[in-house]
Protein backbone atom coordinates (compact mmCIF):
# COMPACT_ATOMS: atom_id res chain seq x y z
CA UNK A 1 0.00 0.00 0.00
CA UNK A 2 1.41 3.85 -0.75
CA UNK A 3 1.10 6.71 0.62
CA UNK A 4 -1.79 9.01 -0.62
CA UNK A 5 -0.81 12.20 1.40
CA UNK A 6 1.33 14.66 0.41
CA UNK A 7 1.67 17.02 -2.88
CA UNK A 8 1.61 15.21 -5.82
CA UNK A 9 3.99 15.76 -8.67
CA UNK A 10 2.99 16.95 -11.81
CA UNK A 11 5.41 17.00 -14.83
CA UNK A 12 4.08 19.81 -16.13
CA UNK A 13 4.64 21.68 -12.73
CA UNK A 14 7.87 20.55 -12.56
CA UNK A 15 8.88 21.82 -16.33
CA UNK A 16 7.81 24.91 -15.42
CA UNK A 17 8.99 25.50 -11.67
CA UNK A 18 12.24 27.37 -11.46
CA UNK A 19 15.49 25.14 -10.52
CA UNK A 20 15.13 25.84 -6.21
CA UNK A 21 10.95 24.74 -6.92
CA UNK A 22 12.04 21.59 -9.24
CA UNK A 23 14.95 20.26 -6.88
CA UNK A 24 12.81 20.41 -3.68
CA UNK A 25 10.02 18.81 -6.54
CA UNK A 26 12.35 16.28 -6.95
CA UNK A 27 14.09 15.68 -3.17
CA UNK A 28 11.35 13.10 -2.28
CA UNK A 29 11.93 10.82 -5.33
CA UNK A 30 16.13 11.09 -5.15
CA UNK A 31 16.99 10.37 -1.50
CA UNK A 32 19.40 13.07 -0.15
CA UNK A 33 21.64 13.61 -3.23
CA UNK A 34 20.44 16.92 -4.08
CA UNK A 35 23.54 17.07 -6.94
CA UNK A 36 21.63 13.86 -9.07
CA UNK A 37 18.47 16.15 -8.56
CA UNK A 38 20.50 18.89 -10.35
CA UNK A 39 21.73 16.53 -13.25
CA UNK A 40 17.85 16.26 -13.86
CA UNK A 41 16.44 19.17 -13.49
CA UNK A 42 18.75 20.36 -16.28
CA UNK A 43 17.32 18.10 -18.54
CA UNK A 44 14.66 19.71 -18.79
CA UNK A 45 11.79 19.58 -19.74
CA UNK A 46 10.26 16.11 -19.85
CA UNK A 47 7.11 14.91 -21.95
CA UNK A 48 5.62 12.63 -20.07
CA UNK A 49 6.15 10.86 -16.30
CA UNK A 50 8.10 8.59 -18.47
CA UNK A 51 10.44 10.30 -19.68
CA UNK A 52 11.47 11.66 -16.33
CA UNK A 53 11.67 7.95 -15.34
CA UNK A 54 13.81 6.96 -18.45
CA UNK A 55 16.04 10.19 -17.13
CA UNK A 56 16.36 8.94 -14.01
CA UNK A 57 17.25 5.92 -14.80
CA UNK A 58 20.07 6.63 -17.07
CA UNK A 59 21.61 9.11 -15.20
CA UNK A 60 21.95 6.85 -12.23
CA UNK A 61 22.79 3.83 -13.77
CA UNK A 62 25.51 5.50 -15.84
CA UNK A 63 27.40 7.23 -12.44
CA UNK A 64 31.02 7.49 -12.43
CA UNK A 65 31.85 4.83 -9.56
CA UNK A 66 32.94 7.71 -7.14
CA UNK A 67 29.27 9.50 -8.06
CA UNK A 68 27.71 5.86 -7.63
CA UNK A 69 29.15 5.61 -4.03
CA UNK A 70 27.93 8.97 -2.82
CA UNK A 71 24.21 8.19 -4.14
CA UNK A 72 24.70 4.92 -2.55
CA UNK A 73 26.30 6.16 0.49
CA UNK A 74 23.37 8.63 1.02
CA UNK A 75 20.81 6.18 1.45
CA UNK A 76 20.19 4.94 5.20
CA UNK A 77 20.48 1.25 6.66
CA UNK A 78 17.93 -0.91 7.63
CA UNK A 79 16.72 -0.71 10.89
CA UNK A 80 18.92 2.29 11.86
CA UNK A 81 19.66 3.56 15.35
CA UNK A 82 18.11 6.62 14.45
CA UNK A 83 15.43 6.17 12.32
CA UNK A 84 13.95 9.76 12.71
CA UNK A 85 17.01 10.79 11.00
CA UNK A 86 15.59 8.89 8.11
CA UNK A 87 13.91 10.92 5.16
CA UNK A 88 9.67 10.96 4.75
CA UNK A 89 9.72 8.12 1.98
CA UNK A 90 12.68 5.74 3.62
CA UNK A 91 10.39 5.93 6.68
CA UNK A 92 7.20 4.92 5.06
CA UNK A 93 9.17 2.10 3.37
CA UNK A 94 10.87 0.68 6.21
CA UNK A 95 7.91 1.28 8.65
CA UNK A 96 5.91 -1.24 6.01
CA UNK A 97 8.00 -3.94 7.04
CA UNK A 98 8.40 -2.70 10.95
CA UNK A 99 12.01 -1.77 10.10
CA UNK A 100 11.49 1.48 11.78
CA UNK A 101 11.40 0.23 14.90
CA UNK A 102 12.05 -3.89 15.09
CA UNK A 103 12.14 -6.37 17.74
CA UNK A 104 14.86 -6.66 19.84
CA UNK A 105 16.23 -9.59 18.01
CA UNK A 106 15.55 -8.55 14.54
CA UNK A 107 17.23 -5.22 15.20
CA UNK A 108 20.68 -7.41 16.39
CA UNK A 109 20.42 -9.51 13.33
CA UNK A 110 19.88 -6.50 10.84
CA UNK A 111 22.94 -4.49 12.88
CA UNK A 112 25.06 -7.52 12.76
CA UNK A 113 23.97 -8.26 8.57
CA UNK A 114 24.67 -4.10 8.23
CA UNK A 115 27.98 -3.89 9.66
CA UNK A 116 29.08 -6.90 7.90
CA UNK A 117 27.73 -5.43 4.32
CA UNK A 118 29.39 -2.36 5.05
CA UNK A 119 32.58 -3.54 5.87
CA UNK A 120 32.59 -5.81 2.40
CA UNK A 121 31.06 -2.87 -0.05
CA UNK A 122 31.52 0.32 1.72
CA UNK A 123 27.53 1.39 1.20
CA UNK A 124 24.47 0.70 3.19
CA UNK A 125 22.60 -2.70 1.60
CA UNK A 126 19.77 -1.15 -0.57
CA UNK A 127 16.59 -2.95 -1.80
CA UNK A 128 13.74 -1.99 -3.04
CA UNK A 129 11.42 -2.74 -0.30
CA UNK A 130 7.94 -1.86 -1.62
CA UNK A 131 9.15 -4.95 -4.19
CA UNK A 132 9.08 -7.47 -1.59
CA UNK A 133 6.20 -8.54 0.28
CA UNK A 134 7.73 -9.62 4.04
CA UNK A 135 11.20 -10.21 6.27
CA UNK A 136 11.90 -13.66 5.60
CA UNK A 137 12.82 -12.09 1.83
CA UNK A 138 14.20 -9.17 3.06
CA UNK A 139 16.51 -11.14 4.89
CA UNK A 140 17.15 -13.68 2.04
CA UNK A 141 18.39 -11.25 -0.07
CA UNK A 142 20.92 -9.51 2.64
CA UNK A 143 22.51 -12.50 3.70
CA UNK A 144 22.81 -13.66 -0.37
CA UNK A 145 24.31 -10.68 -1.87
CA UNK A 146 27.04 -10.36 0.89
CA UNK A 147 28.55 -12.93 -1.34
CA UNK A 148 28.28 -10.62 -4.20
CA UNK A 149 31.65 -9.24 -5.29
CA UNK A 150 31.87 -5.49 -4.68
CA UNK A 151 31.49 -4.86 -8.65
CA UNK A 152 28.55 -6.74 -8.99
CA UNK A 153 26.92 -5.73 -5.48
CA UNK A 154 27.46 -1.93 -6.71
CA UNK A 155 25.54 -2.36 -9.68
CA UNK A 156 22.91 -4.68 -7.79
CA UNK A 157 22.39 -1.48 -5.61
CA UNK A 158 22.28 1.20 -8.43
CA UNK A 159 19.38 -1.42 -9.70
CA UNK A 160 17.80 -1.66 -6.53
CA UNK A 161 17.73 2.70 -6.24
CA UNK A 162 16.28 3.09 -9.87
CA UNK A 163 13.67 0.59 -8.46
CA UNK A 164 12.68 3.07 -5.24
CA UNK A 165 13.18 6.17 -7.38
CA UNK A 166 11.27 4.84 -9.88
CA UNK A 167 8.23 3.59 -7.32
CA UNK A 168 8.71 7.08 -5.92
CA UNK A 169 7.83 8.74 -8.83
CA UNK A 170 5.12 6.57 -9.51
CA UNK A 171 3.46 7.17 -6.38
CA UNK A 172 3.92 10.99 -6.24
CA UNK A 173 2.81 11.73 -10.06
CA UNK A 174 0.07 9.95 -10.39
CA UNK A 175 -3.54 11.93 -10.40
CA UNK A 176 -5.60 10.18 -8.35
CA UNK A 177 -5.24 7.95 -5.06
CA UNK A 178 -1.99 5.62 -5.07
CA UNK A 179 -1.66 2.23 -6.08
CA UNK A 180 1.16 0.23 -5.14
CA UNK A 181 3.80 0.05 -7.72
CA UNK A 182 6.21 -2.69 -8.35
CA UNK A 183 8.47 -1.23 -10.35
CA UNK A 184 11.75 -3.08 -11.41
CA UNK A 185 15.40 -1.81 -12.98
Amino acid sequence: MSDTSGPRLSIDALNRADTAQALEMLAPVIERSPWLAARIVAQRPFADRAALGAALRAAILGLSEPDALRLLRAHPELAPSAPDEMTDASQREQGRLSLARPSADLAIRLADLNRRYNARFGFPFIIALHALSDMDAVIAQFEGRLKNTPQEERARALGEVVSVVLARLARLSEAGPAAHVAVTP
